[in-house]
């Protein structure tokens, strides 16, 4: 019977920070197929300002991913949970009641404060057994993935039907949601926390930045989302290309990503039995590189341009499910938060780098220079890994 419960219990964490996670995905990109369009309406609004409100949000993640880390490991990562979708409502309402392009950057700043994706990972990690860790998040990637995916199409129809403000008013609703799953389907961890005024609190927190095993994770994840950017600033304009001779783009990375969790799911089962992940990842970056040379040399063909972006989604999928299982494993049992939260910045470092450099190459040295880029950014992150090893 106690397993039972335990089982139950976990079951419960899952489906309640997937359904925080979702929802959070939801309220960050449904807005963006169409806030450059509506966005101009606004009062003082001009393209540089939305801009601003755009990346806003993810500036205040970024910023804030440490201190509510830390903070959870401190004072509980419910209340910490609660304090972050507070300060995401608080951002959905000032937006849905804003006319002017101010408002909404001062929204989307507090909707990006509620830095809580790092917190929800070490709160799973703090409720699911070890056997069970790395399905948690792999259900948890597909949750984003899924939502990801819904937002981009719904959000057309929804101003279409409810107007642009509609948008915020689903992020208010979303908001409310997660904070009674919060606090009424997802159990209280046993676990225990740290003082805020511990002996030692800064020597320990500087300590978590310079463990050397979660320093290489951090890298493996910003590498990974510096390339997932790298490439979908130019392989979407690649597959619009043949859209008319196969199926819609959307449904090809729809495909792909179900396919990649099929494949994922046995091969992680196997690394947690024989606990060789270090060996793994680094086959998971050939695998990489050999898409980057399909991506460099072989996409003018459709199929092979297509198995490329396979070959990515499964190693992408992988890892997305493997290394945060691999950083609650590593970090200090009273510093999981601070751990995770390193690792979110980590991540939102490599996308916002890999956005930038990106734009910039391919504006001024084109795509195959792009690609390139892209097999030497693979093939470093191949030699440091092999050197660790």
């Amino acid at each position: 019977m106690n397993k039972i419960n335990i089982e139950i219990k976990e079951w419960k964490a899952i489906f309640g920070i997937c359904i925080i996670f979702s929802s959070r995905v939801l309220g960050m990109f449904i807005v963006l197929p169409v806030f450059s369009t509506y966005g101009m309406y606004l009062k003082d609004s001009t393209i540089f300002l939305i801009g601003i409100a755009i990346g806003a949000y993810g500036f205040f993640q970024a910023l804030f991913q440490i201190p509510y880390g830390w903070l959870s490991d401190k004072i509980g990562r419910k209340f910490v949970i609660i304090l972050g979708l507070l300060f995401f409502l608080v951002g959905s309402c000032i937006c849905f009641s804003s006319s002017s392009i101010w408002g909404i950057i001062l929204g989307r700043s507090l909707q990006g404060s509620g830095a809580i994706s790092s917190v929800c990972m070490a709160l799973l990690s703090d409720i699911v057994l070890e056997k069970n860790k790395t399905k948690a998040m792999g259900i948890l990637g597909i949750s984003f993935g899924a939502s990801f995916i819904i937002s981009m199409v719904i959000s057309p129809i929804i101003v279409r039907f409810f107007g642009f403000y509609g948008l915020f008013f689903i992020s208010i609703l979303l908001s409310i949601i997660c904070i009674l799953v919060t606090l009424y389907v997802i159990p209280f961890p046993i676990c225990s926390y740290g003082s805020i005024f511990e002996k030692n609190e800064y020597r320990n927190f500087i300590s978590v930045f310079k463990n050397f095993d979660l320093l290489q994770l951090n890298l493996n994840i910003f590498f990974l989302h510096l390339l997932l950017i790298l490439n979908f600033i130019q392989i979407p304009v690649q597959l619009y290309i043949y859209e008319n001779l196969l199926i819609s783009s959307w449904m090809i990375y729809l495909i792909t990503i179900i396919i990649s969790f099929f494949v994922v799911f046995p091969i992680s089962k196997y690394v947690e039995y024989k606990k060789c992940e270090k060996y793994i990842i680094v086959l998971s970056i050939i695998v990489l590189m050999l898409s980057d040379f399909i991506f460099l040399l072989l996409r003018n063909n459709c199929l092979l341009l297509i198995l490329g972006l396979q070959m990515f989604f499964i190693v992408f999928s992988f890892l997305e499910m493997v290394l945060p299982v691999l950083v609650s494993r590593i970090a200090p049992k009273c510093y999981k938060g601070t751990a995770m939260a390193i690792y979110s910045i980590s991540q939102f470092l490599g996308s916002s780098i890999g956005s930038v450099a990106g734009g910039l190459i391919l504006n001024c040295y084109g795509i195959n220079f792009l690609f390139l880029f892209e097999l030497f950014i693979t093939f470093l992150w191949f030699i440091i890994n092999v050197r660790n090893l």
